[in-house]
């Protein structure tokens, strides 16, 4: 190499990784220190094997490897590089001897960018490389536009879906009360008619009656699903969300389960302060449990978990907000049939059913939304077809309640 006194006046300043490849330790650590002076940030390895270590560790934007080398040679890591998930964002220079035209294209056909002929001369290296580095430059500006653009895409249909789920609360609030004023109507006129005309038409009427009675107190439970969806729950008595409460609450769902499904339990004690409706929660692991069952044909196993999570990062199903945070974490996995990608984006739409017609409300997992919502928290599911479902139910802690508590217990012991 000729010395560093020919190098440009103006180097590219700070910036962009380089994994230098040389099986020449002399030639490596030269390269190595032309670069370093000009300010990127360097680091060398003296084989491709040794280079594709590096990879996951070093991160680099623009690799500078030796053609001819043991073992692996130069082209076949450029091949091995572009397969890589990567790939495509690395910009791949060859120093090579062969200046022939064939070696050339067979280098770019293994996946190289640019070449660099040997001997190395300073001034050719820095300057092929800010070249490269350019082109890294423009393709990272590309690449951050995608991002942000599929960013802006996704919060306007979190935006849009929101609007619409208020939209329908509304509505459905409205229906609700106009709704439960006719039903009053129709169970007080039954129960007086019961009790003014017993045993009229040898007991006939009071069978019309009963099932009268029976078909509007169903569609009393109906207006408040409708209810619970439309306002989440808003102004319900809160209490900790503990073991105590859900073996309580799992106590209760028993009956509802067949004696061929097995429900099994694990609830962390040792987790932050949540506050929660236990109406609430009763009516979201009812309507998910119920669900569970179906799914499994009234056989199979349901597992339900209380534990922290820290540092979440996904998206609600729901909602589709992002979430970065830590949280209380209640799942209830099934071992189910599953729920295929079209219906699972679809499962918390209001009234959106998989059963046939007259078989289902579609409010079951609608409810679980505005509930859930309502606390401040979010859903998310893992579901695979044939593998069975997993509802994971995300609380946000309450620094409030959680240092009225420790001000309390610490209060108590002294």
């Amino acid at each position: 190499m000729r010395p560093m006194a020919e190098l440009p006046e103006q180097l590219p300043k700070k910036n962009l990784r380089i994994l230098v490849v040389d099986d020449d330790p002399f030639i490596l650590q030269e390269i190595a220190l032309h670069l370093m002076a000009a300010d990127y940030r360097v680091e060398s390895a003296e084989s491709a094997a040794q280079a594709l270590e590096k990879m996951d560790s070093f991160h680099p934007e623009i690799v500078l490897t030796d053609w001819i080398m043991e073992g692996m040679d130069g082209l076949e890591l450029c091949q091995a590089l572009r397969q890589r998930k990567n790939g495509r964002l690395l910009y791949l220079i060859v120093l090579t001897a062969h200046d022939a035209e064939e070696s050339l294209l067979k280098a770019f056909a293994a996946g190289a960018d640019d070449y660099i002929p040997k001997p190395v001369s300073p001034r050719v290296l820095l300057a092929r490389v800010q070249a490269g580095a350019r082109l890294v430059r423009l393709q990272l500006e590309v690449e951050q536009a995608r991002r942000e653009q599929a960013e802006r895409e996704r919060m306007a249909q979190q935006i849009q879906r929101a609007h619409k789920m208020q939209a329908i609360g509304t509505l459905t609030g409205g229906i609700a009360h106009n709704f439960n004023n006719y039903l009053a109507a129709i169970l007080g006129y039954a129960e007086l008619a019961k009790e003014m005309f017993p045993g009229v038409g040898e007991g006939q009427l009071d069978d019309f009656l009963d099932n009268i009675h029976q078909a509007g107190s169903e569609a009393r439970d109906l207006v408040v699903s409708l209810r619970s969806f439309s306002n989440g729950g808003s102004g319900s008595r809160k209490a900790p969300l503990q073991g105590v409460m859900l073996d309580e609450i799992v106590r209760m769902l028993q009956p509802v389960m067949s004696a061929s499904i097995l429900l099994k339990t694990d609830f962390d004690k040792d987790i932050p302060l949540v506050l929660v409706s236990q109406d609430q929660l009763y009516q979201m692991l009812m309507s998910l449990c119920i669900n569970a069952r179906e799914a499994m044909e009234g056989a199979g196993e349901i597992r339900l978990r209380l534990r922290q999570v820290r540092d979440v990062r996904a998206s609600c199903a729901s909602c589709h907000e992002w979430l970065s945070d830590d949280y209380v974490e209640l799942s209830i996995c099934d071992s189910g049939r599953g729920i295929d990608d079209d219906t699972l984006q679809r499962v918390f739409d209001p009234f959106f059913s998989s059963k046939d017609a007259g078989q289902g409300t579609g409010l079951g997992l609608s409810v679980v939304h505005g509930l859930v919502h309502g606390c401040g928290g979010h859903v998310r599911v893992d579901s695979e077809v044939g593998k069975g479902s997993c509802f994971r139910l995300l609380f946000p802690v309450d620094p409030q309640a959680a240092q009225a508590a420790e001000a309390g217990s610490t209060g108590t012991g002294s």
